[in-house]
């Protein structure tokens, strides 16, 4: 008797193969480890939050989409904050377009004890391969209007961002007036499955 190729609903029994052939997967791993500041944060202790962000085909499968760190201040090296933040997330898409990025939004409190951003970043998944450490530069927004600026200034508040994750997108923040200083240390290691059925071919894979 020829063996039944569908269970009685339809469904193969012997499970969907149709969703491993259609996407490829990327695990992401590693931490931030700090944040350098080349004369010192301008405030006593930072906290930081991340967000990862993708293009609409990519899919979440397992981790954090974002997270915040705890409140660190120097010890030691006065320009070096550490973190130690682990990164760890799966993402899935049918193909490379929106590669994920992680984006960081850095917070301290000012000479008045209220809390503003210090910096944002932002960084760019590795394709696969070996751990690496990558530097993100971090930058201020500024305003453009001087009465702001010196209100800004007067008051150690800086401007925020209402979504930070727009600067992921280069179309969305054009224009924006920033002021760099300080950067992130982020080391991180990808690996990807399922590209060579996808035909995706940017190295050594693990399929």
């Amino acid at each position: 008797m020829k063996e039944p190729t569908r269970g009685d609903d339809g469904h193969n029994p012997r499970g969907n193969t149709g969703e491993s052939e259609s996407y490829f997967h990327l695990a992401v791993s590693g931490q931030l480890e700090s944040a350098y500041f080349p004369m010192g944060p301008d405030s006593g202790a930072l906290f930081g939050r991340y967000d990862v962000v993708a293009g609409p085909d990519w899919e979440l499968v397992s981790g954090m989409r974002s997270g915040i760190t705890q409140s660190a201040k120097p010890e030691g090296d006065y320009r070096t904050v550490v973190f130690n933040m682990p990164l760890e997330f799966t993402m899935k898409s049918t193909n490379p377009y929106g590669w994920p990025q992680i984006v960081f939004s850095m917070y301290g409190n000012n000479l008045w004890n209220v809390e503003t951003n210090r910096g944002y970043g932002r960084i760019h998944c590795p394709l696969m391969g070996t751990k690496r450490t990558m530097r993100a530069p971090l930058f201020v927004p500024k305003f453009s209007n001087i009465w702001s600026a010196a209100m800004s200034w007067i008051t150690g508040v800086n401007p925020e961002m209402r979504d930070p994750k727009i600067l992921a997108d280069g179309s969305k923040h054009k224009g924006l007036a920033t002021e760099s200083y300080g950067e992130l240390v982020v080391t991180l290691q990808a690996i990807s499955r399922g590209c060579n059925k996808m035909a995706l071919d940017w190295g050594q894979s693990y399929d």
